[in-house]
């Protein structure tokens, strides 16, 4: 498949396996900044807090998001959907700084095999990964 629009860039990212099990980061930074290479369209990462539903206060939270997305056209979306923010706690932009020092910490799911896939992402979408380390 040629990467030539952003849908194809969602696309190609929501083929790859468990990638909402510890490379939802990496999909947002992704995006990020493939639309800043090709649209130069503003967007920014957001962090999406504990589900609403958990009942646990969001302060005490430290260890990184529950997911990632960006915001794009006025709307806060992930590889395959739209995100309603009424269904998590609480929500912050980041700064793409930020968005690599969370991701090079060691505190995401090892579902995403980030060695296989981040390889891959760079080549596909002709984006740069290389400040976001292979093991966490």
């Amino acid at each position: 498949m040629k990467i030539a629009t952003f849908e194809d860039v969602r696309k190609f990212l929501s083929d790859i396996p468990n990638l909402d099990y510890g490379g939802c980061g990496i999909s947002a930074l992704s995006m990020y900044r493939w639309l800043k290479k090709n649209e130069k369209e503003t967007s920014a990462i957001i962090l999406l807090y504990r589900p609403a539903h958990s009942g646990e206060d969001v302060s005490s939270y430290i260890s990184g998001p529950a997911h990632c997305g960006i915001e794009y056209k006025g709307k806060i979306i992930d590889e395959d959907e739209e995100i309603c923010l009424d269904l998590y706690s609480n929500w912050m932009k980041i700064r793409e700084k930020g968005m690599l020092n969370l991701l090079n910490k060691n505190n995401w799911n090892d579902r995403f095999e980030r060695e296989k896939n981040i390889h891959q992402i760079e080549e596909r979408l002709g984006i740069n990964l290389s400040d976001v380390c292979l093991k966490v």
